[in-house]
């Protein structure tokens, strides 16, 4: 496995550790305060995290399925995803 495929897929599965935790944060929040945001955010954070679940999943087992050529896109994204996610979670505690 190439280098920026490795770096896509651990980033991408540290997103999903992150998702998950704001997911369940998310959630606590909702069943205290019923606020509408509250639950869009679970629903934002839960369709991210099926998307980097999805890109591990891409990443790690399918990665001959598409070009090469994408690999430095798909390690972009999602560090700069990363990067969201640490922000959402600081702001968020």
């Amino acid at each position: 496995m190439d280098m920026l495929v490795t770096m896509a897929t651990g980033f991408s599965a540290l997103n999903v550790v992150v998702l998950a935790g704001l997911l369940v944060l998310y959630g606590k929040m909702a069943s205290k305060t019923h606020a509408g945001y509250t639950f869009g955010l679970m629903i934002f954070s839960g369709l991210l995290l099926f998307q980097n679940s999805t890109m591990v999943y891409i990443c790690g087992f399918a990665s001959g399925m598409y070009n090469w050529q994408m690999d430095p896109f798909l390690t972009a994204l999602a560090i700069s995803e990363f990067a969201g996610l640490l922000v959402l979670l600081k702001v968020t505690l």
